[in-house]
């Protein structure tokens, strides 16, 4: 009677190992998810944050510079794509040159991107006049890497530029 039994049993053992093995790796692989999105999510965050120290250290160069502010010298936008003004200081140029100076300076930091295809746009929403206020609107694109797409191949490229997310920040400051 035992022998019948113990034959009945054969191989469950080995069914539950491979149960026990599936349900393992489902918990794994959703782990291994949620690491992948922690990173986005800290990644996105360190972005965040160099972009509101480029706004403040925008604000800090307009309160120097009120006069180019009040003429509307840098209300414009400013792509770190677009080559870059001439160089200059306060001894050597106007009010208007060193705003755009100034501006591509800090958003684009003389070529080396900080935030990936930034664009920071300046407008005055008060009729124009920029003394009663400015509003800033910083955009910039999202890394690939971290979305987890490889380097494309050109034949690959569309579905790249569908998984770009723009990411913006947005600002109203009184000078």
């Amino acid at each position: 009677m035992k022998r019948n039994a113990r034959r009945l049993q054969a191989g469950l053992n080995l069914l539950e190992v491979l149960i026990a093995t599936l349900v393992l790796s489902v918990g794994l692989l959703g782990l291994a998810g949620l690491q992948v999105s922690s990173l986005k999510t800290t990644q996105n965050a360190s972005l965040k944050q160099e972009a509101t120290f480029i706004l403040y250290d925008l604000l800090e160069r307009m309160r120097s510079n009120r006069q180019a502010v009040l003429a509307g010298s840098y209300s414009k936008t400013t792509h770190c794509t677009s080559a870059p003004p001439q160089v200059c200081t306060t001894a050597n140029c106007s009010a208007a040159q060193l705003a755009s100076y100034e501006l591509y300076q800090v958003v684009c930091r003389s070529g080396t991107n900080r935030l990936p295809a930034a664009q920071l746009t300046i407008h005055c929403p008060n009729s124009g006049n920029c003394g009663l206020g400015l509003h800033f609107r910083l955009t910039w694109d999202e890394r690939l890497a971290q979305r987890g797409i490889q380097q494309a191949s050109d034949n690959n490229k569309s579905s790249v530029e569908q998984e770009k997310e723009t990411i913006s920040l947005e600002m109203d400051a009184i000078l």
